[in-house]
């Protein structure tokens, strides 16, 4: 198959604006929620405005967390090394794949973080007194979002940096089932996200809300989160193995 540098230059850049592209939607989303819930909370609690404003731009900030992920990949698009034909049509896959990883990747995660925080802000305007309790459990809750998101972004570090060069002389159907593999990881990855981000954000958030409501049942609250957050983010595991073995099984 014939190939020019060309190639592997409009994959990476396709695949950079794939990755910021789609990572901006629910990552401003997200921050809008929080932003939304923490200025309903300021009229309802006035005198606790300096309290819901910090709950809300420490939330953004977490939010925010696979949006830079996203970032980051698509800077290593632009200016990684898309200047060569080495890798072939190998490296050309990789680098798209990379970009639908991520992409798609911070969708679940910025969504589900943004839910989080928005519930955290909801329930501080109801009990501030409780304020750095729900802001603890707030943060704990998206963190354990963003995990899958992390794991988007392995899978694109992987992409980038571990697919070896298209070697000499290989056939066209190899060719071929190579970069629908690595295609494959992508989407294996950036869609097995989508669905434990948003859950895992939900869960945070319900408890985030129960909190500001029953502040003195913390510990079965938290208990009961971490347990939700556990089983939610087991189809992340299982597309992480399943991109695993697309990028070095195959």
């Amino acid at each position: 198959m014939s190939f020019s540098i060309e190639v592997i230059q409009i994959a990476a850049y396709l695949g950079a604006g794939i990755s910021v592209g789609i990572g901006a939607i629910t990552t401003g989303i997200g921050s809008g929620l929080i932003a939304g819930e923490g200025a309903l909370g300021v009229m309802k609690q006035p005198k606790s405005s300096d309290q819901l404003f910090r709950t809300m731009l420490i939330g953004q900030a977490a939010a925010q967390t696979a949006g830079i992920f996203s970032l980051v990949v698509a800077m290593l698009l632009i200016y990684g090394r898309s200047d060569t034909a080495e890798g072939g049509w190998f490296k050309a896959s990789a680098y798209l794949a990379a970009g639908i990883a991520m992409g798609l990747g911070s969708l679940g995660p910025s969504l589900g973080a943004g839910y989080s925080g928005g519930q955290a802000c909801k329930s501080v305007a109801r009990m501030p007194k409780h304020g750095n309790a729900i802001l603890g459990n707030m943060l704990i809750g998206q963190a354990l979002a963003q995990t899958s998101a992390i794991f988007a972004l392995v899978v694109a570090f992987l992409l980038l940096y571990s697919v070896p060069d298209q070697p000499a002389g290989i056939s066209v159907g190899r060719i071929i089932l190579k970069t629908m593999a690595f295609l494959g990881a992508g989407f294996s990855i950036g869609f097995g996200t989508l669905g434990p981000g948003t859950g895992i954000g939900y869960v945070a958030g319900k408890a985030n809300d129960m909190m500001g409501r029953f502040p003195n049942e913390k510990s079965k609250i938290m208990r009961t989160m971490f347990l939700g957050a556990a089983v939610s983010e087991s189809t992340a595991i299982y597309s992480l193995v399943i991109a695993f073995l697309l990028i070095f099984a195959l």
